[in-house]
Order: C-alpha cells, then structure tokens, then sequence
C-alpha cells in the first residue's frame, strides 16, 4: 500500500473516533414553569434505568455545546441529566452579550425554572425517586 493511501486511510480513522463524541443523546424536552412552557435537553444512560437524576445550569454563556458536553458526560456516568435553558434560547459569544443575557434573568422567573427542572425529573418515569 503506498504512503499516501495509508495517510489517508489513517486520517479518515482519526476523523472517525473524533466524530463519535459520546454515547448519550439528548433530546429535547419542555415542561411548565409557572404560566411559561420551558425547554432543557434530557441526556438519559443507555438502558431502561432508573437512574438518578441531575440538573445542569449553563455558564453565563448560556445553553451551549460545551454545556450539552457536560450533560452528555453525566449520562455517561450513568445520571440522567437536564441541561435547562435558562436564556430562552439565546447563547453569547462574547463577553458583553453573555452579560446582558445573565443580568436580563428575573431572579425569582430562574427560581422557578430550576424548580420547575427538579419536578420535571421528579416525575419522569426512567428516574430514581430522591432519598430522604
């Protein structure tokens, strides 16, 4: 085999498990907060469960893909974990936005979105009931 066809066969490996990230997928979930219909990104282990449960709180950033990573992780470990959207939707790229997204969150509407996330999990079916 000449050099070049072993390169490139070597590269498309590389290209191959670098592309394969985690073994948890996320889907996308709402539930109620308050009079508000919110949305996070459920990361659940593979199998039937039942699993612990964990919410994960972006960085002022907000909800983005290094966050998803961190989630994707602890599904990995074996925690079903929600990734809440805080912002609604909106991710900063630069230090400025990612102010302004923190400081526009009303503390008691952040209150109530995290609670909100906790009896989402509560309530879901692939999950532990908490200890006492």
């Amino acid at each position: 085999m000449n050099l070049a066809i072993r390169i490139l066969l070597s590269a498309a490996c590389c290209f191959a498990l670098l592309s394969t990230g985690f073994g948890a997928t996320g889907k996308e979930v709402s539930y109620k907060s308050g009079d508000e219909t919110v949305s996070g990104i459920l990361y659940t282990p593979s199998g039937g469960g039942p699993f612990p449960g964990i919410v994960v709180i972006h960085e002022w950033w907000g909800l983005n893909d290094w966050v998803k990573e961190q989630a994707s992780k602890l599904a990995d470990q074996g925690y079903a974990a929600l990734a809440i959207d805080l912002y609604r939707g909106k991710v900063a790229d630069n230090p400025d936005t990612a102010h302004e997204l923190m400081r526009g969150v009303p503390e008691d509407r952040a209150a109530r979105d995290l609670h909100a996330a906790v009896e989402f999990l509560r309530a879901h079916h692939q999950l532990r009931p908490p200890r006492h």
